[in-house]
C-alpha cells in the first residue's frame, strides 16, 4: 500500500493465495484492483474478486501504514517468506491426515528454515508424504527400556507348530517375509493351512490366506482335515479323532459297534439307494459316534470367530491389486498374519522371472510398514539334487528373490528307496542318531528342510515326517547323510 508498484513483481497467483486472516487477503485483494490497479498484471488477477471497501477497512489500512512508517523492509524477503506459509498453509489444508499436518507444522521449525528457498520447502513437504509411511526414529533414544524391558521386535514371536523351526526363526514374528519352497504337487497349501490353522486356532490370531493355488472348496475340505488331526488342536476341543481328507470327501464314517447297518469292505456305512443325502445325514448322526465328533469339531470351528481363517482366491491379478487386498484386510479386520500361496508374478508377467522379485519386494515393504507377518510358498524345481544339499540354484523362479525374504526354507521329499542313507538327531551337534523309519503307508513321507535364510541365525537342516493323507507334518530332528566310516 505505500508503494503499490510492488505488485508488478510480487504477487500471488489464486490458487497460491493461502491468507489465513480475511482482512489481510481483502486488502491484498485492494492492492491488485485499487491502489495497484495500474500496475497489476491480468494475470495477477486472474480468478480473484473485487475487494470489499467500508470504513472500517480504510481504518485498517491506515493504522497498517502508521505501522510501518520509518521502517525499512526486504521485499523480497517478505514475499518469499509469506510464499513459503501459504505453500506449507495450503499442503495442510489438502491433506486431512493427522500425523501428516503435524510434520507439515514441524517444517516451520527447521533449525534452518529461514535458509530454505519456496522451492526446498515445497520439496520437504513431498518428502513428508513420501516419508510419513516409514517408520523412523532416534536411534539412541530408549536404549534401556529397549534392552531391559524386551521392547522390541527381535524377541520371538508366535510359535510355529515346529519346535526346532521355532527356535532357529525366533517364531512367527509380524514385520518379517518368510518363505517355504517345495516341488510341484508336494503340500505346499497343505503346509501353508497347517501353519494357518496353527495361528489362528491355537495363538487365537486372525488370518488370511491368499491362494492362486487352491479352490475356496479344496481349502475347506483340508482345513477340516487339519482340524481333525492336528494334535495341539485336537487339545483345544477335547477329542482325539482319526480321519483322512479322502474318507471326508468321500462322506465315509464307520458305525457305532451295536448299530446294525450295511457296510462296506473297510466298514464304512452305506449309503442307501434312494436315499437322499440330508436323510443320510440324519441317519448318521443316529448311528456313528464318529460323525458325531467330525460334527461336534466342526461346529467348534464355526464358533471360533475371533480367529477367523479369511481365505480370497487371486489366479488374475496385479501386484497393485494383491497390496489392496492386504492393506484392506488389515484395516477392514486388523488381520496381521498372511499367507500366500504361491508367490508368483503378476499375470501380465508371467514368467518373467526378475518381476517375481518386485512382488516379494512389495509383500516385504508391506510387512515392515504395517507391522504384518506374510508368510509365501515358491516352486522348487524338480532336479536331482538331494534333498540336503538344496540350495537357492533349486528355485523353480529369481533366484533374487532370496534377497528380500527374511527367512527362506528349502523343502523335498526324500527317496523312499534312499532312506537308508540318511539319520536324524534331536540336537544339531549330537552322538545319538536315529534311522528313518520305513512305513508301508505310502502317505508316509519325509521331506528334508533346509534353511537357506535367515536373518534371526542358523542355517540347520531339518527333517520332517508327515501324512498328507490326514495333513499331519511332524518335526524329527536334524537331518544328515550318514557318515561312511
Amino acid at each position: 500500500m505505500t508503494d503499490p508498484r510492488f505488485i508488478i513483481k510480487f504477487y500471488y497467483l489464486h490458487q497460491d493465495c493461502y491468507f489465513e486472516d480475511q482482512e489481510m487477503l481483502n486488502i491484498y485483494k485492494s492492492v491488485l484492483f485499487t491502489e495497484g490497479g495500474a500496475y497489476t498484471s491480468e494475470l495477477a488477477k486472474k480468478d480473484f474478486n473485487f475487494s470489499r471497501d467500508s470504513e472500517a477497512v480504510y481504518e485498517l489500512k491506515n493504522t497498517l501504514k502508521r505501522e510501518v512508517k520509518d521502517k525499512h523492509y526486504n521485499m523480497e524477503k517478505i514475499y518469499e517468506d509469506l510464499k513459503k506459509l501459504f505453500v506449507l498453509r495450503k499442503n495442510y489444508l489438502a491433506i486431512p491426515i493427522r500425523s501428516i499436518q503435524e510434520k507439515v507444522i514441524e517444517i516451520k521449525e527447521y533449525k534452518l528454515y529461514d535458509k530454505m528457498s519456496v522451492e526446498e520447502v515445497e520439496s520437504a513437504v513431498v518428502q513428508v508424504n513420501d516419508t510419513e509411511k516409514f517408520k523412523r526414529a532416534i536411534l539412541n533414544k530408549g536404549l534401556t527400556n529397549f534392552l531391559q524391558l524386551g521392547d522390541n521386535n527381535l524377541t520371538n514371536g508366535l510359535p510355529l507348530p515346529f519346535p526346532i523351526l521355532t527356535q532357529v526363526f525366533k517364531g512367527i514374528r509380524k514385520g518379517e517375509t518368510m518363505a517355504f519352497a517345495m516341488p510341484s504337487n508336494s503340500g505346499k497349501s497343505r503346509f501353508t493351512i497347517d501353519i494357518a490353522a496353527h495361528t489362528a486356532l491355537v495363538h487365537h490370531k486372525k488370518v488370511l490366506i491368499i491362494s492362486n493355488e487352491m479352490s475356496e472348496d479344496k481349502m475347506r475340505l483340508c482345513l477340516i482335515t487339519t482340524i481333525l488331526n492336528n494334535k495341539q488342536i485336537q487339545k483345544l476341543y477335547g477329542k482325539e479323532i482319526s480321519k483322512t481328507e479322502g474318507e471326508l470327501l468321500e462322506f465315509k464314517f464307520r458305525p457305532d459297534a451295536e448299530a446294525k447297518v450295511k457296510t462296506d469292505k473297510d466298514g464304512f456305512v452305506v449309503k442307501e439307494e434312494k436315499e437322499t443325502q440330508r436323510e443320510f445325514v440324519k441317519r448318521l448322526v443316529d448311528i456313528s459316534q464318529e460323525f458325531r465328533d467330525v460334527m461336534m469339531v466342526t461346529n467348534w470351528a464355526n464358533e471360533q470367530i475371533n480367529n477367523s481363517m479369511y481365505f480370497i482366491n487371486i489366479t488374475d491379478h496385479t501386484n497393485d491389486e494383491l497390496k489392496k487386498v492386504i492393506i484392506n484386510y488389515y484395516y477392514k479386520e486388523k488381520i496381521e498374519y498372511i499367507f500366500y500361496d504361491t508367490l508368483k508374478t503378476d499375470t501380465a508377467n508371467i514368467g518373467i522371472g526378475e518381476e517375481l522379485k518386485k512382488t516379494a519386494t512389495i509383500l516385504s515393504n508391506i510387512a515392515q510398514n504395517f507391522g504384518i507377518y506374510i508368510c509365501s510358498t515358491l516352486q522348487l524345481t524338480e532336479s536331482d539334487t538331494l534333498p540336503v544339499n538344496l540350495t537357492v540354484n533349486d528355485l523353480a523362479v529369481s533366484r533374487t528373490v532370496k534377497e528380500v525374504l527374511d527367512t527362506l526354507g528349502l523343502i523335498k521329499q526324500i527317496n523312499r528307496d534312499t532312506l537308508e542313507n540318511y539319520e536324524y538327531s534331536f540336537h544339531e551337534v549330537d552322538t545319538q542318531f536315529y534311522d528313518l523309519q520305513k512305513f508301508e503307508d505310502p502317505d508316509v513321507r519325509y521331506y528334508a528342510c533346509v534353511v537357506d535364510k535367515n536373518r534371526a541365525g542358523a542355517k540347520p537342516t531339518l527333517v520332517f515326517r508327515l501324512n498328507l493323507a490326514y495333513n499331519v507334518w511332524e518335526e524329527l530332528g536334524y537331518l544328515r547323510l550318514k557318515q561312511r566310516k
